[in-house]
């Protein structure tokens, strides 16, 4: 079994860095901000590189997602609400990167980008975090998907502090 939570890697910012360059050479006038466990010191997850990136319409996001597919992102996901996802790989691994496309300014953006400021912040809550993390993989026997239900309970009420 792949083991889901791993501590925190300083590389994580390196290997943004280089994403993040690669991205801007390739989109013009968006907003690139890392975001998750990997852009938050001394907090574990699951490794992925987490990036948002901003537009400033829904017009841009055809454009946006075809040019991503260029340098390798090939999943993706119109699901979430305010929210579209895109993955290096099917099924990820500790390293690779997801992005997640929102309008600058909407929810997604916001909620986002206050939760990883507030865990940058809140170093002890972001310990309280990632001890949650582990125990939540530990009761659900590594499955991503309850572990995933659990962690957005625990998401949900942070942001309620933004209010």
């Amino acid at each position: 079994m792949k083991k889901l939570i791993h501590p925190y890697g300083r590389h994580f910012a390196d290997i943004f860095k280089k994403k993040r360059a690669k991205i801007s050479k390739l989109l013009k006038n968006i907003e690139i901000h890392h975001i998750g466990s990997t852009a938050v010191p001394n907090l574990g997850g699951k490794g992925i590189i987490d990036i948002m990136i901003g537009i400033k319409s829904w017009e841009e996001l055809e454009n946006t997602t075809k040019k991503l597919k260029t340098i390798g992102f090939k999943h993706v996901d119109f699901k979430e609400k305010g929210r579209v996802f895109l993955s290096e790989a099917e099924e990820s691994k500790p390293g690779n990167a997801h992005i997640h496309i929102v309008k600058i300014g909407g929810k997604a953006y916001k909620e986002l980008l206050f939760f990883r400021n507030y865990l940058r912040e809140n170093k002890k809550e972001a310990k309280k975090l990632f001890n949650f993390k582990l125990k939540w993989a530990k009761e659900t026997g590594e499955n991503r998907i309850r572990y995933g239900r659990l962690k957005a309970i625990y998401v949900k009420n942070i942001l309620v502090k933004n209010q």
